[in-house]
């Protein structure tokens, strides 16, 4: 096969796997998620028939985002080479397993998500419908182990948001109030409009079922169960440092689209002024 068909072929079936994803989206929008599994699982078994990136000439991944890539490469300096398949496999399997999480059959939404995060470790939305599985397991410790293990991923706000909220629930699910108002009030300083209003309706939840007993953690206290319980407070340093590496390394090579990109991931989780002024200083080149 020449190689302008294996590229026919390849953008054919990405073609075909994003209206598989776009039908069963409008599937569940319409309660009909049986027919939705469905046609996920007959676009999986096709994919899964052509038996892709069999070989071992790199390690295969399925990012969605360029910050994913370059998570990975930073965490994984010993995968070498990482190939960023075109095919989006990783939400494929994720649609899949959500849709089998929301009609609860567990077991079979949790295989399908390893498999989504197997494709993409650093996606957190996927990591989040993973741990939400054993959530509803109720295995609560399972739980936490896999929110913490988000915080090094996690490089939007809502993102760090839903990490603290997920933690609140687990706190309450143990009866530690405090600790359960700590990552909440944290969570709201991170959220957007919804993630506070979610995390709003727990803290009420909280005052009534305590008959306002539960006590707002000092900071010092909460930096006491973040070492407890293996979270930090805050977002995850390397991942700051991370993103700021790569945009200067941009902006030296005058890469400024690029450089904007990585330093407001940095920005927007530290609200630095440098990095703010910075940020003002190449949106004002870009436009030159």
């Amino acid at each position: 096969m020449a190689e302008g068909d294996i590229i026919m072929q390849a953008n054919a079936l990405t073609n075909k796997i994003n209206e598989t994803i776009t039908q069963a989206v409008t599937l569940v929008g319409e309660k009909d998620t049986a027919a939705a599994v469905d046609i996920l699982r007959q676009q999986i078994e096709q994919v899964e028939g052509l038996e892709l990136y069999q070989d071992a000439q790199a390690d295969y991944y399925d990012f969605n985002t360029l910050m994913e890539m370059v998570m990975f490469q930073s965490q994984h300096p010993e995968i070498q080479p990482v190939s960023d398949i075109e095919e989006p496999l990783n939400r494929l399997y994720a649609m899949y397993g959500s849709v089998l999480l929301e009609q609860g059959k567990l077991d079979e939404a949790e295989e399908a998500l390893a498999i989504a995060m197997d494709w993409n470790p650093m996606s957190a939305d996927i990591a989040f419908e993973h741990a939400e599985v054993f959530k509803q397991k109720k295995d609560w410790e399972k739980f936490r182990e896999l929110t913490n293990a988000i915080f090094p991923i996690a490089y939007k706000r809502r993102e760090l948001a839903r990490c603290y909220r997920n933690l609140g629930y687990y706190f309450v699910e143990q009866q530690m109030w405090d600790e359960a108002v700590g990552c909440y009030l944290l969570s709201m300083s991170f959220a957007d409009a919804e993630g506070r209003y979610q995390a709003e309706l727990e803290l009420k939840y909280i005052h009534e079922e305590t008959e306002g007993q539960a006590q707002r953690p000092s900071i010092g206290a909460m930096r006491s169960y973040g070492e407890k319980y293996d979270f930090p407070i805050g977002p995850d340093a390397k991942l700051i440092e991370t993103a700021m590496e790569y945009g200067k390394t941009m902006l030296a090579n005058k890469q400024y689209e690029h450089a904007a990109y990585f330093l407001d991931i940095a920005y927007k989780l530290t609200e630095n002024k440098e990095l703010k002024a910075l940020l003002d200083k190449i949106n004002s080149a870009r436009k030159k």
